[in-house]
């Protein structure tokens, strides 16, 4: 026992220290939403991509948040579907045709060499017209509020940054275990603030200036839109901006904990072949708590036993800090649906434990990548060089 004191304190002493930061972060990330923000000078035209494959059962949700868009100057969307196939086509034309001059849609085709999200966002990008100077890219599965546009554009439109990403909120829409991980986790990841040095994209909400970095470059032979996008502007020396009032309500749906954690290892797979030192990061993350609550209970002492209940304590502060935050960035359903979840006091705890599971089954794989019935090996600039059929 002797032997494992000195390293058990350590451990100790790291979990405090890591709860304890990530409450300040979480009060800091409130406090940063009450900054006055600069107001864009000028409002140039903007394209919107949607990449969308069907069936996504709250498409009409999203197209419906989409056309209820408060942005005051001109945008337009283009919505890039594979084929004619595609379950989603009719109600995709139904919106183009309320809205002429709008709304418009392409057909990708299968995609060859590349992610097929990529090749529908590259076939929209293809109509993009001289004077749309700024672009935006959404996931068609997200439940964008009225002024999440406006404000995803306004670092971008405001100088502040050539790029600025926003990132998902996920609702679960069950109590089912699944879902409730996930979003678990997603809020927790959510609601860190972002700093320059180390934001990353995510494709799901993102707007950059055209001119900031050669799209058709960047995803040429890519399986993931933003991570690539993030690697570019970091070559480039590009600042990306992370607007912390964008987390659009993303519905989720992972009946039992095997699909929470093929989710979560999906995700995690694609960080770790694209952007490795974010994915180690994001490993010690999860491993700090998991091995301060086993250090906790091997040790077993009054000190020990304190740390789990200080921590327990924080969790709870975070949990209503995060509410607080939700009731601010989001929709009053999706926000009183968010807040009921960060509840979850006897769910919680288990969060990290569910995070390291993913991340260890994300290092699993080599560097092939399943996505939509395909299989992909990326190499190490995140491009594609083998694909084939999912089995």
């Amino acid at each position: 026992m002797e032997m494992l004191a000195a390293p058990i304190a350590l451990l100790l002493v790291a979990w405090m220290a890591q709860a304890a930061a990530t409450t300040l972060l979480c009060w800091w990330y409130l406090h940063l939403l009450r900054r006055p923000q600069p107001a864009p000078a000028t409002l140039p035209p903007v394209l919107v991509l949607v990449p969308v494959r069907g069936p996504i059962p709250t498409l009409d949700a999203f197209l419906s948040g989409l056309a209820a868009q408060d942005h005051p100057g001109s945008w337009r969307v283009v919505f890039a579907l594979e084929g004619a196939d595609d379950p989603t086509l009719p109600m995709i034309d139904a919106f183009v045709a309320a809205k002429p001059g709008r709304a418009a849609r392409v057909l990708a085709g299968p995609a060859a060499g590349r992610g097929q999200k990529v090749q529908n966002l590259l076939a929209a990008l293809a109509t993009a017209r001289p004077e749309e100077a700024v672009l935006v890219t959404l996931d068609a599965d997200i439940l964008p509020p009225p002024g999440m546009l406006a404000a995803l554009l306004r670092p971008v439109l405001a100088g502040q940054a050539p790029i600025a990403s926003g990132y998902r909120w996920s609702v679960p829409v069950d109590a089912a275990l699944g879902s409730r991980l996930v979003a678990l986790a997603d809020a927790g990841i959510g609601t860190l603030p972002r700093h320059a040095a180390w934001n990353l994209c995510w494709g799901g909400a993102t707007a950059l200036r055209r001119d900031a970095v050669d799209l058709r470059a960047v995803w040429d032979r890519a399986v993931s839109d933003d991570l690539v996008l993030t690697r570019a502007a970091v070559a480039a020396g590009l600042t990306i901006y992370a607007p912390l009032d964008v987390r659009p309500p993303s519905p989720v749906h992972l009946p039992g904990l095997m699909d929470a954690l093929r989710f979560g290892a999906r995700q995690y797979r694609v960080l770790r072949l694209h952007a490795p030192r974010a994915f180690a990061w994001a490993l010690l993350a999860a491993a700090v708590p998991v091995a301060g609550a086993v250090a906790a209970a091997m040790a077993g002492t009054g000190a020990a036993m304190a740390c789990l209940g200080i921590a327990l304590a924080l969790q709870r502060v975070r949990a209503a800090l995060r509410g607080a935050i939700a009731r601010r960035v989001l929709p009053p359903d999706a926000a009183a649906a968010a807040c009921g979840g960060l509840r979850d006091a006897w769910l919680a705890p288990a969060v990290p434990l569910f995070q390291l599971a993913c991340l260890l089954r994300a290092g699993l794989g080599g560097r092939w990548l399943s996505w939509a019935g395909r299989r992909y090996r990326v190499g190490r600039e995140g491009r594609v060089i083998e694909t084939g059929r999912a089995s």
